[in-house]
């Protein structure tokens, strides 16, 4: 008996990617409240940033309240350089900066115990990020693309690119998955420079990246990464990048598991935002 198409999505949601378990740091669902500001500034921020950058994300509830002097001691930097630190982030001052920590770290902390409630709000989480996102800038690429690659980095991933390509096939566009790095290699001495890619990742940070990246960037060919809001090199790498929600929850056997749901949501988003401009005549 076959499945449809939203039991095969539900089915899916079983499966773990074993192939980023390791590299997910932010235990049991925590997200890092930096994490955004880090990766939209990345290029402007030097050593001495990200290890301030590191320790405010591992000391919220501390850094929230400590005055600049203090922070200085615990990271071992100047003011000056912690203010400097703040104003590259988007901040107007360290007051300003604070006062974001301690906004954030309310709003993480009224994470609802319930798992349905929990679960609600990681869906609700997902929608406000892809509020953010400029689909005018997606949807322009995707239609001067003759192809759309689509690169999953775990099986649960390559389930994500798999739905992602039937869903992205009534575009009447070519969709192509990859499901390796020589896979990749292969495809990279035909594509053309309007070619666009999709990377899908849970962490952003499995070993077989950073290979992906390298040869994206050596072949100048844009590339749009889709991962949860954590602090990770994918999103950093790429010419765009996506955020999804997805808090990693522990099950009675002790198994970490993460839901892959968001991803589709992303996708059924893009390809609505298409079709709505399609139909407006904005796009040709």
């Amino acid at each position: 008996m076959s499945l449809t198409n939203f039991e095969s999505i539900l089915y899916n949601q079983i499966m773990f990617s074993y192939d980023e378990n390791f590299f997910n740091i932010n235990k049991r669902g925590v997200i890092m409240i930096l994490d955004e500001r880090v990766n939209m500034n990345f290029n402007q921020l030097n050593d001495n940033d990200l290890q301030i950058a590191h320790f405010v994300n591992n000391h919220i509830d501390l850094c929230k309240n400590l005055k600049i002097q203090d922070l200085s001691q615990h990271t071992h930097a100047s003011n000056a350089t912690i203010h400097r630190f703040t104003r590259k982030l988007g901040f107007d001052g360290y007051s300003d900066f604070k006062s974001f920590l301690k906004f954030e770290s309310e709003k993480k902390n009224q994470l609802p115990s319930d798992s349905i409630e929990s679960f609600r709000q990681e869906i609700e989480n997902t929608f406000s990020y892809l509020d953010r996102i400029d689909y005018e800038l997606l949807t322009n690429k995707m239609n001067e693309a003759g192809t759309i690659y689509l690169y999953g980095t775990g099986r649960a991933q390559m389930n994500v690119a798999e739905e992602a390509q039937r869903i992205l096939l009534t575009m009447h566009k070519n969709i192509i998955i990859l499901h390796d790095v020589h896979e990749l290699k292969m495809v990279l001495n035909k594509t053309v420079p309007q070619d666009l890619f999709f990377i899908i990742s849970l962490s952003g940070e499995t070993f077989q990246l950073k290979e992906v990246t390298q040869l994206l960037k050596l072949r100048q060919k844009y590339f749009i990464s889709v991962t949860t809001m954590k602090d990770n090199t994918l999103a950093q790498q790429a010419d765009y990048n996506v955020y999804v929600s997805s808090n990693t929850f522990y099950l009675n056997d002790g198994t970490d598991y993460s839901s892959f749901i968001s991803y589709h949501i992303f996708f059924e988003t893009l390809l609505r935002k298409y079709n709505e401009r399609k139909e407006k005549e904005e796009l040709k």
